[in-house]
């Protein structure tokens, strides 16, 4: 929270030098300016998915080398999560798993197996709800405590990284997860599957946009404020692989790709 305060200080500082200083009209044009900069910078924090400001948060890795991770958000979804498991197998590809606690806990046969089949599982908060986001301390540390704990409880590990719904944050946030000892996870591209039913679609959005080092993100998980099938990612991911894997891409785990540890 101390970098929140200081931004607003900092605003409510130059908004009153403008008043202060110069002749109206121009000091209340540039009273507004201070405050639209000022609002500007802490919108930007927030709905930024890979802004620093209030938490450690990582994107990608090394950009000379032409590695990149998947990683997928909202499961363990007991009709699509499977699918995507034995794509990932029959293509030897790793991947991330951002897991929603609540659907750990309905499912957490799931959850072991994706640990056990060698992927890396994640926290994603435990409900997902729309408004998340702009909790305050208490909020999201039951929301992330939740989580972890259901994720121990299913597979015996538990996540030092966490996606935060939608990818935005707030000081709160932050704090908390300095408190746990624990990083954001961002995205360097995403193929807007949450909401796009058409695989040809996210395959060229993800295939196309792909960098060295790069976070892709997709998801196994249907509904959370996205639409109820994920069927046009599971006929997408295959296709992925190959294009990317054509353009010299070689997949590699999240914590591999960034150099970070991923428990606790």
């Amino acid at each position: 929270m101390v970098k929140a305060v200081a931004i607003k200080l900092l605003t409510l500082a130059a908004i009153a030098a403008a008043l202060w200083l110069a002749p109206a009209p121009l000091s209340w044009v540039l009273a507004g300016v201070a405050l639209a900069a000022g609002l500007g910078v802490i919108g930007w924090a927030v709905f930024n998915v890979n802004s620093g400001i209030w938490a450690r948060t990582l994107w990608r890795g090394d950009g000379d080398d032409k590695r990149v991770a998947l990683t997928f958000d909202d499961g363990p979804d007991p009709v699509f999560t499977p699918k995507i498991l034995r794509v990932l197998a029959d293509k030897k590809v790793p991947a991330a798993f951002f897991c929603v606690g609540q659907r750990v806990e309905q499912n957490p046969e799931l959850a072991k197996q994706i640990h056990d089949q060698g992927h890396l599982v994640g926290n994603h908060s435990f409900h997902h709800g729309m408004w998340i986001n702009f909790s305050l301390h208490r909020t999201l540390r039951r929301e992330i405590d939740r989580c972890n704990a259901a994720v121990a409880a299913a597979a015996g590990i538990t996540p030092a990284l966490y996606r935060p719904p939608h990818g935005f944050k707030n000081p709160a946030l932050g704090d908390v997860l300095r408190e746990r000892g624990m990083a954001v996870i961002g995205w360097q591209v995403r193929g807007f599957d949450a909401v796009v039913n058409d695989a040809a679609r996210i395959t060229t959005r993800v295939v196309d946009g792909a960098r060295p080092g790069g976070v892709i993100t997709l998801h196994d998980g249907a509904g959370l404020q996205g639409s109820p099938d994920r069927s046009a990612t599971v006929a997408a991911l295959p296709v992925i692989i190959d294009g990317l894997r054509a353009r010299g891409f070689r997949f590699v785990r999240l914590d591999e790709l960034l150099a970070i540890r991923a428990y606790k």
